[in-house]
């Protein structure tokens, strides 16, 4: 995290409500949820957004996605970012043709209304393209949606009435006009008035995901929902581009991808500092007799922790280079997205990766939801999915890179180690693509070339933020580290090729981790996330208070027959036992 970075939510950080102390399996799943709506309409207040923060894509929403405050509770940004960047993202830009919807727009501004954003169905993610809901124009100029099929719920936006707030959608749905689809068009739906669902929209609540904050994600069903002159977002006309428009249509999802991947480095932040904090506290027998010495004297304690250092101050900078292209209207949209979909990737391998490293070596206490990493390991693993599967992107991106439909920006270091495995597997993947006889959608190129994109992705991904970390003057001590740790994820390659042998990569590591560790509590602090930090680990005493806290069992029961030493009488099944197996019978 950026050192000194004060977020707009920070001060939430002294109310109860944000104190998670991690006991939060006293609440119900209904609770819960109430609670991180709760949470996100503060977290909305603080923010203050206006139309120009969304559509700009100023440094406000950036810093909506970054904010540790996420780490609390993973739930409340799903919340924000759907309704900030996706629906008010994609609704707002009309408001200059359509001034009457000012009303509406202002309270989803204020977060007094929530916005959804459904495009993908049950039996259509992937492939959203083909999408069943349609969107019917009806003589008087209205429309009636409708979902064909219970295939085509959208899923899995979450749209109930647990947030006790009125609720619209952006939903998209194939356009029918005098029977002929004119493509895909987003409506703007009223799905609640807060207390009830809105006549012809259902939805059932899915179980919550495992390990996470959970939520109300759900699969919801239009049932001939009759809509007003004027729901449709765009032209009423035939697309004569319709893969084009499409894309057009859902820009905010390369948005998407880039602003929640930004949600790493706080959750790598937040893991690292507890799992260094937590090993800097932990003892073992030492190596004298009646000795006592820390966990983090163990190489392969301090490796992970400072990986993590790493790739937090990498990713950072990594960051700092990728937002403002992101954001230039002057490059190609595809280049854009691509410079997003680099981003994803490398952010959440880095992540994931680390992440579950550290749950391991905090051992027993890491299994558990209280101690923070494990919760924010599997809230990451969400974001893997959201706003552009990183599988799916990254075959998209390398595909079109092969074909030559356009270029990223070009690397400014070429003598680098990364850079010379990046351009090795471009060949690699290039030689592979000449010798194909069919096209992109070819089995051949099933085969040969879609095991490589992700990967390559990846390590495009490296190259571009060591690059990054060096131009704006990262620790040169974190960034050798971090160019080591990427080094050993294609060690192979490094060997083969004559540049580094297995042994010299050790020694890389080796090297650059001593140089970082003398430092280690002082960059521990340095990621300024202690006020995020509620694992009862961190120290003896908030152990011990979370131990009191505790429900506890006691009583005064007399040992088993079988352990007081008598000869046990003959029994058969007792009656309480036998009535449990006939209840769950």
């Amino acid at each position: 995290m950026t050192q000194g970075k004060v977020f707009p939510s920070k001060a939430l950080l002294q109310l109860p409500l944000f104190q998670d102390d991690g006991s939060t399996e006293q609440y119900s799943t209904k609770q819960q949820i109430e609670r991180s709506y709760a949470r996100a309409t503060l977290v909305a207040r603080a923010y203050e957004f206006t139309l120009d923060d969304v559509l700009q894509m100023n440094g406000k929403l950036w810093d909506l996605h970054a904010d540790p405050i996420s780490s609390i509770d993973a739930a409340t940004t799903t919340i924000l970012t759907i309704h900030y960047n996706l629906a008010l993202g994609t609704l707002g830009p009309i408001l200059t043709t359509r001034p009457d919807l000012a009303p509406l727009i202002q309270k989803l501004l204020k977060f007094e209304i929530i916005g959804q954003f459904m495009l993908t169905e049950v039996e259509h993610g992937l492939d959203a393209r083909q999408i069943e809901t349609t969107a019917t124009l009806l003589p008087d100029g209205s429309l009636e949606l409708n979902t064909p099929h219970p295939g085509a719920a959208k899923y899995m936006p979450p749209v109930t009435t647990i947030s006790g707030m009125p609720t619209i959608g952006v939903v998209f749905s194939r356009l029918i006009v005098d029977g002929k689809c004119h493509g895909i068009r987003p409506v703007v739906v009223s799905l609640t008035d807060g207390k009830g669902m809105c006549k012809g929209v259902s939805s059932r609540m899915v179980p919550p995901r495992s390990g996470s904050k959970p939520l109300d994600h759900s699969m919801t069903s239009f049932d001939r929902v009759r809509l007003p002159p004027g729901s449709v977002i765009g032209s009423l006309e035939e697309s004569t581009d319709v893969r084009g428009d499409f894309l057009k249509s859902i820009w905010r999802i390369s948005t998407g991808g880039l602003a929640l991947s930004l949600g790493t480095v706080s959750f790598l932040s937040v893991g690292v500092y507890i799992a260094g904090k937590y090993s800097l506290r932990r003892t073992v027998s030492g190596p004298e007799k009646g000795s006592k010495m820390p966990i983090i004297g163990f190489r392969t304690q301090q490796l992970p922790i400072l990986h993590g250092l790493a790739q937090v101050h990498v990713l950072q900078a990594f960051s700092k280079f990728a937002i403002p292209l992101f954001r230039d209207r002057n490059l190609h949209m595809y280049v854009r997205h691509g410079i997003s979909t680099i981003f994803k990737a490398t952010a959440l391998q880095h992540c994931q990766s680390t992440l579950l490293a550290l749950e391991e070596r905090c051992g027993a206490q890491g299994l558990f939801n209280y101690n923070q990493i494990v919760r924010g390991h599997a809230d990451m693993r969400g974001v893997c999915i959201a706003e552009g599967d990183i599988l799916a992107i990254s075959i998209r991106l390398i595909s079109e890179l092969l074909q030559g439909k356009y270029c990223l920006p070009e690397p400014k270091y070429p003598d680098c180690l990364l850079y010379k495995h990046e351009q090795g597997l471009w060949k690699e993947a290039r030689d592979r693509y000449s010798k194909l006889s069919g096209t992109h959608r070819s089995e051949e190129f099933n085969n040969a070339i879609l095991p490589l994109c992700r990967p390559l992705a990846e390590f495009i991904g490296h190259r571009m933020a060591y690059e990054a970390a060096v131009d704006q003057g990262v620790d040169p001590a974190l960034v050798e580290l971090y160019e080591a740790g990427v080094i050993k994820l294609d060690s192979s390659w490094y060997v083969e090729n004559g540049l580094l042998s297995r042994a010299e990569q050790f020694d890389l590591e080796s090297a650059a981790a001593n140089k970082v560790l003398p430092d280690l509590k002082r960059f521990l602090d340095l990621l300024d996330v202690a006020e995020y930090a509620t694992a009862p680990i961190l120290s003896g005493k908030s152990w011990n208070e979370f131990v009191l806290s505790l429900p506890q069992f006691s009583g005064n029961s007399e040992p088993l027959e079988e352990l007081r030493g008598d000869s046990p009488k003959p029994t058969s099944m007792s009656e309480t036992v036998y009535r449990k197996i006939l209840f769950w019978r």
